[in-house]
């Protein structure tokens, strides 16, 4: 075992700025630019050296920790985001999900939701901000030391863009299909910059070299044919996709579950780098991009399909070019690059079904979240009465689990623990599910003590669910009939690539214990800076001898 898992007491003191930081020595050859990369719904096993482009070159050329994992079990985008640069685990962090339940209000809670008027989207109709993740991040830790420091985060997503920007980056930009365009908060700025309103004008700058329709080659007698039948038919189950639509709005959305949205992406990188001078003052400054075309993509055709082929080799070549950029921007031997991603992904249900890779006792692999849910209702109704108002459920679900509905219940006068005892049974039961976790069960670390810490780096004891639903391997929920998903603690969901590559980086396989919570402490000691104490995170050695 890795590290032995604190109390949750005494993870819900470290979630707290510890009294005194652990110095690091400053560096005189620190970099000027320290950039990452995280690929969204990148595994571990889709990259390798033979890929001609960026992805291939830091692979070839970098430090690559080949067993590195998520150290948290609900592995989600927002969760796996918040760990990279924070050097905390999920849970600490205030982040158990994309999303928590209110227990006061019952209402469901976005992890970057912001309600107040000073964080209201530029061109948007939502409230977006950090205020609701509990640690500072990377950004922070360097303006702290250096406040003439700059911090940009730039995604497709806002959680992804705020989370890895921290609490006070200079901004933190996504792509928004409401404002057309890239944007950002009032909590960040208080309107777009010019640079910004000029590459989104139009669509313009986003479009650029993109064309009409999303094509790829399919070679001859493939062993999974472009049309596959639990493909999502969405956009097409098959090429040509349409890309343009008859709005801007509706290209934007369709551009979203494209590789062009990742290549947009880092055009908008490009732009920022040059507007804001980034890397060409005496200290070190800080981009964090996340690509999530991997994500969309892989979500709706699975990770095998010639959709998520050609979207890797795009992103590849993407990336190699702009690592060319930065190169030649930044000067030799002042650029710091670690890539990473925040989750796997569960290829297709049926296509581990039809090759023989399935472990699921479920027929199929597949299991209907709408039957799931209707059933766990049904058996909730039958015992403890109707609803007083439709439609208020006596569990609510959020993507960190399911939550007693705690207003309901006192109405009634019904106990969380009658409702949450007969769930749990109901679910259980299902062939499909493995364990039903309980908040008491996890702080007690009671069942498979790996799973058990796993869950425990995930929980949060105000925004957990009251049950954690873990499925039997390679088993899917799913309110869908197509496409596949994540957010399992197997290794198909927590094995992601962590490759440090550039300003006195070692090039190298290295086989062994790594994470992502380990990036951040490791990027804090090459750049020279303090580090608050109880990170979770530990340096990694970036050279033969360490440190």
């Amino acid at each position: 075992m890795r590290r032995v898992p604190a109390t949750l007491a005494t993870v819900a003191t470290v979630a707290v700025w510890a009294a005194c930081s652990v110095a690091t020595s400053a560096r005189a050859d620190a970099p000027g630019l320290v950039l990452l990369v995280a690929v969204d719904q990148l595994r571990t096993d889709r990259v390798n050296a033979e890929l001609p482009g960026g992805l291939g070159r830091l692979v070839r050329e970098g430090r690559f920790f080949r067993d590195a994992v998520l150290e948290h079990a609900l592995t989600q985008t927002c969760p796996g985001h918040v760990t990279m640069l924070t050097g905390r685990h999920p849970g600490p962090a205030g982040v158990p999900g994309n999303s928590f339940v209110d227990p006061e209000t019952a209402q469901v809670v976005y992890c970057v939701q912001d309600d107040a008027p000073d964080a209201r989207t530029l061109g948007g109709t939502l409230g977006r901000s950090p205020r609701l993740i509990r640690v500072d991040a990377l950004g922070d830790w360097m303006k702290r030391a250096r406040p003439a420091a700059r911090v940009f985060s730039v995604a497709q997503k806002d959680r992804s863009a705020i989370a890895l920007g921290g609490r006070r980056p200079d901004a933190a930009y996504w792509l928004d299909q409401a404002a057309l365009g890239f944007t950002t908060s009032r909590y960040y700025l208080p309107e777009l910059p010019g640079w910004v309103r000029e590459l989104n004008r139009e669509g313009e700058g986003l479009f650029d070299g993109v064309p009409e329709f999303w094509t790829y080659p399919v070679p001859a007698g493939a062993p999974r044919p472009d049309d596959y039948p639990a493909e999502s038919d969405r956009f097409r189950r098959a090429s040509p996709h349409p890309i343009r639509g008859e709005t801007l709005a509706e290209s934007l959305e369709s551009l979203y579950f494209t590789p062009y949205s990742d290549l947009a992406t880092l055009r908008f990188a490009r732009t920022l780098v040059e507007q804001e001078q980034l890397g060409e003052g005496d200290g070190t400054d800080l981009l964090a991009i996340s690509l999530a075309a991997t994500d969309t993509v892989g979500h709706f055709y699975g990770p095998e399909s010639w959709e998520a082929h050609d979207a890797l080799q795009r992103l590849d070549e993407g990336l190699g070019e702009f690592l060319a950029f930065l190169e030649q921007r930044v000067g030799p031997g002042r650029l710091l690059v670690v890539l990473t991603a925040d989750h796997g992904v569960l290829p297709l249900p049926e296509w581990l079904s039809e090759t023989g890779g399935s472990r699921c006792p479920k027929d199929g692999g597949r299991e209907s979240l709408r039957w799931l849910g209707f059933g766990l209702v049904a058996r909730l109704h039958f015992e403890f009465g109707p609803w007083l108002s439709w439609p208020a459920p006596w569990l609510v679900f959020s993507s960190a689990g399911l939550s007693v509905n705690r207003p309901l219940a006192a109405e009634r006068g019904v106990s969380t623990d009658e409702i949450l005892g007969l769930a749990k049974a109901y679910l259980e039961s299902r062939e499909s599910v493995a364990r039903v976790w309980t908040p008491d069960e996890i702080a007690k670390g009671s069942g498979p003590s790996e799973f058990a810490r796993l869950y425990a780096n995930s929980f949060d004891p105000e925004r957990s669910a009251d049950l954690a639903v873990q499925l039997e391997a390679t088993c899917l929920l799913s309110p869908f009939d197509f496409g596949t998903s994540h957010g399992s603690p197997y290794l198909y969901d927590r094995a992601v690539p962590v490759i440090f590559w550039g300003a006195g980086v070692e090039p190298g396989l290295i086989r062994g214990p790594a994470a992502t919570v380990d990036i951040a402490p490791t990027l804090a000691r090459e750049i020279g800076i303090e580090v608050p104490g109880g990170l979770a995170g530990e340096p990694l050695p970036l050279r033969a001898r360490g440190e």
